[in-house]
C-alpha cells in the first residue's frame, strides 16, 4: 500500500520531466534528496513512528510542493497522530494537486478517523470527479469527411471520441490506436486530422475528450485500459486486442511505462519526444532496463526524437543493445530539432508506411531505407 503512494511521486516527476524542463526541471540533487526522504519515510512509517514519518513528508512537500503524493502521505501520518484538522488540510492539498485513487482513499485505514468529517466526503467527490474528467472542460471535435465518429462517456472510463473507417466490420475490423496526450493539453488537434488516412490503413483512432490534462498517473492508465478500452471493445468493427499506444512527451513516457510493465499486451508503440529512462537513487535519470518478457520481441516501436534533444543520446546508447535482443525498433533522429512535436509530412508518411507493415503482421525494425537495401542497377551497355 505505502509503496504505491511513494511510487506515484517518482512516476509523476518522471512523466512530467520533459515539460517541466521549460519551467525548471528537478536537478539531480533534488531527485537524490527525494529518494532518501522516501526511504526515511517508509522506514519510520513501518516502525509506526508517525511523528518522524510526518517530518519526512513535510520535507518532501517543501522539495516538491506541487506533487500530491507527499501531501497525501502527510495526511495519513497526521491522522494516525490524531491531528484531524492538520490531516484534513494536508488531504485537501493533495486533492487540489491532483491526487488520484478514489477507491484507495475511501478504504485507507490511515484516514479512518477523518471519514465522519464532511470535508472528507468533499475530497472523495473531487477525486472521483477528477478521475472521470468531469471537472475538466469537454473538448468537442469536428466531423471529418470519410470518417465515422463515435463518442461515449463510460462510467468506468474516460469520455472519448473514436474515429474509424465507415467500412470496418466485425469480420474485417480496424485495429485500435490509443492517443496518449502530453502534459498540459489533449493534443487531439495534432492527430485527429490523420483519422481518414489511418482508417485507410485499417486503424481506428481513439482520443480522450475530458480529462485532467496536466499529467498521467498509474490509475489514469488503468482507467484507460480497463474502462475506456473495455467500452470500445463493444463497438462492432474495432479490434481492441493488443492496442497500439501513440504518445507525445509525457504521453510517450507513460506508453513506455505501460509497455515495460506488460510488453505483450500492446501491438506497437509510436513515440514522439519520449525516452526510455527512469529516476535513479543517486540522482538524475538512468536508462530503463528491458523487461524480461518475450513480448519485447513482438511489439514494434517507432520513435521520433530531435538530434538536438538530450533524449537522443539515450536512444543512441540503447539502440544497439535493444536490437541485439530482438526489439523491433525504428528510430528517426530529426535534424536540428529539440524536444517538441516532430511530425511533418515526411514523418507522417514514414509512420504510415511503418503502420502498413505492422498491419500486415510484420515486425519492422530500422528506417525502411536502411532495412531494405536498394537493388543493384544493371550496368549500362556501351553504344556501338
Amino acid at each position: 500500500m505505502r509503496r504505491k503512494r511513494l511510487f506515484s511521486v517518482a512516476l509523476a516527476i518522471l512523466l512530467s520531466a520533459a515539460s517541466a524542463a521549460r519551467a525548471g526541471a528537478p536537478n539531480p540533487q533534488q531527485l537524490r534528496d527525494l529518494f532518501l526522504l522516501e526511504m526515511e519515510f517508509r522506514k519510520q512509517y513501518q516502525a509506526k513512528d508517525y511523528g518522524k514519518a510526518s517530518d519526512a513528508c513535510r520535507k518532501m512537500v517543501s522539495l516538491f510542493p506541487t506533487q500530491p503524493g507527499p501531501h497525501y502521505n502527510l495526511a495519513c501520518c497526521l491522522a494516525r497522530l490524531g491531528k484531524a484538522e492538520e490531516a484534513i488540510s494536508a488531504l485537501q492539498a493533495a486533492v487540489e494537486r491532483g491526487y488520484k485513487g478514489v477507491d484507495h482513499l475511501q478504504k485507507d485505514e490511515d484516514l479512518a478517523g477523518l471519514r465522519e468529517d464532511k470535508r472528507f466526503a468533499e475530497c472523495v467527490k473531487k477525486v472521483n470527479d477528477s478521475e472521470r474528467g468531469t471537472g475538466a472542460a469537454y473538448e468537442a471535435g469536428s466531423e471529418i469527411e470519410g470518417v465515422k465518429t463515435l463518442e461515449a462517456d463510460p462510467e468506468a472510463g474516460f469520455r472519448y471520441r473514436l474515429r474509424m473507417s465507415p467500412t470496418a466490420t466485425a469480420k474485417k475490423p480496424s485495429r485500435l490506436i490509443l492517443w496518449l496526450h502530453p502534459s498540459g493539453g489533449s493534443g487531439n488537434q495534432m492527430v485527429e486530422p490523420w483519422s481518414k488516412r489511418l482508417g485507410s490503413l485499417g486503424y481506428a483512432l481513439l482520443v480522450l475528450t475530458q480529462k485532467d490534462w496536466r499529467f498521467w498517473s498509474a490509475l489514469d492508465a488503468k482507467r484507460l485500459l480497463d474502462g475506456t478500452v473495455g467500452d470500445v471493445a463493444k463497438t462492432p468493427g474495432i479490434d481492441t486486442e493488443r492496442p497500439i499506444l501513440m504518445g507525445y512527451s509525457a504521453g510517450g513516457q507513460v506508453a513506455l511505462t505501460m509497455w515495460a510493465a506488460t510488453p505483450g499486451k500492446f501491438g506497437a508503440l509510436v513515440l514522439d519526444a519520449a525516452y526510455p529512462v527512469r529516476p535513479k537513487p543517486g540522482g538524475g535519470f538512468d536508462t530503463m532496463p528491458l523487461p524480461e518478457n518475450i513480448g519485447i520481441q513482438q511489439t514494434p516501436i517507432f520513435v521520433l526524437v530531435g538530434d538536438q534533444d538530450g533524449g537522443s543520446k539515450v536512444w543512441q546508447q540503447i539502440e544497439p543493445s535493444w536490437r541485439q535482443v530482438g526489439v523491433p525498433l525504428t528510430v528517426y533522429y530529426i535534424a536540428g530539432k529539440a524536444h517538441g512535436w516532430l511530425f511533418g509530412d515526411k514523418e507522417l508518411t514514414d509512420l504510415c508506411a511503418w503502420l502498413g507493415q505492422v498491419r500486415a503482421g510484420k515486425l519492422p525494425s530500422g528506417p525502411p531505407s536502411a532495412a531494405e537495401p536498394k537493388a543493384k542497377e544493371e550496368p549500362k551497355k556501351k553504344k556501338k
